[in-house]
């Protein structure tokens, strides 16, 4: 009896030890996990409006202004002190070489006085601050086909799709207009570019809106989305095929559109796991 209640002890004692031991090595890989800062933007240069291709057109700040430039500063501190192994901007792919010389050649002690892009302002800024050396360009086109999907959608008569899709133009235009004229501050502007509603309602028109555009037998919505899809998923490929196992944690820059869809392939990554803007800068 004396034996049996032993074993019965034992093996009670060894279940827990098992659980505690699975417990610490899901503990261990959680934190193994790579951590990734997703950096959602409007583009700094759509400040001159010559210079924005976007569907969507806003009237944004100007980042060199004296209170956004010591904004920036303090983001870009706290970004730091996240400590990227390596840091990805929306540049393209292919011009990676050029990417390497205007890096390795670029200085500043005046942010103020850098171009108006957050490849400069941010990227380049976090990543000289860090000493890095090398900055990483992931950016490749694919085809983008919006004005044939409105011809189409035309001819298909789809007038409520249209008018759909103008409202939705409208009511984004409306409300980033809006933000930019009030006083919010430049944090405030950019969590709003990161947050999960607008990532959903950027994927929606893709996905629900763009996807059904043209007649029966004619597909240029679905095209045109599944090219974005392509584009996104090209890019983010890029970035998996660099990174090396003594990364720990990195930054991603873009445009919030793209930021979107990262996120979504993240998800899926069990092997990486996000971080959020507002995160960091608690």
């Amino acid at each position: 009896m004396k034996n049996t209640i032993k074993i019965i002890c034992f093996l009670s004692l060894f279940s827990c030890y098992q659980k505690e031991t699975s417990l610490k090595n899901k503990k261990v890989k959680e934190n193994a996990k790579l951590k990734v800062l997703l950096f959602g933007t409007y583009h700094f240069e759509n400040f001159n409006s010559n210079r924005n291709a976007d569907l969507v057109k806003v009237n944004v700040n100007d980042v060199l202004t004296d209170r956004n430039q010591k904004e920036l500063k303090s983001i870009t501190d706290k970004i730091s002190n996240f400590n990227p192994d390596k840091i990805f901007i929306e540049y393209p792919f292919s011009k990676q070489k050029k990417l390497d010389s205007l890096y390795s050649n670029f200085t500043a002690t005046n942010y103020s006085k850098v171009k108006r892009n957050e490849n400069y302002q941010i990227g380049f800024r976090v990543a000289k601050s860090l000493q890095h050396k090398k900055i990483y360009g992931y950016d490749l086109r694919t085809n983008f086909p919006a004005d044939s999907l409105f011809k189409q959608m035309e001819k298909a008569k789809q007038f409520e799709l249209l008018r759909k899709d103008s409202l939705e133009l409208d009511k984004i235009e409306r409300s980033e207009n809006e933000l930019f004229s009030s006083n919010k501050t430049l944090l405030e502007i950019l969590c709003y570019y990161n947050n999960a509603k607008r990532r959903k309602e950027d994927i929606n028109w893709y996905v629900n809106l763009a996807n059904q555009g043209g007649e029966k037998d004619n597909f240029v919505g679905a095209y045109l989305t599944s090219e974005w899809y392509r584009r996104n998923l090209y890019m983010y490929a890029i970035i998996q095929k660099a990174i090396e196992d003594k990364d720990d944690r990195i930054l991603i820059i873009s445009g919030a559109s793209h930021i979107a869809m990262f996120k979504e392939f993240i998800d899926y990554n069990p092997e990486w796991k996000t971080v959020e803007l507002l995160d960091i800068m608690q």
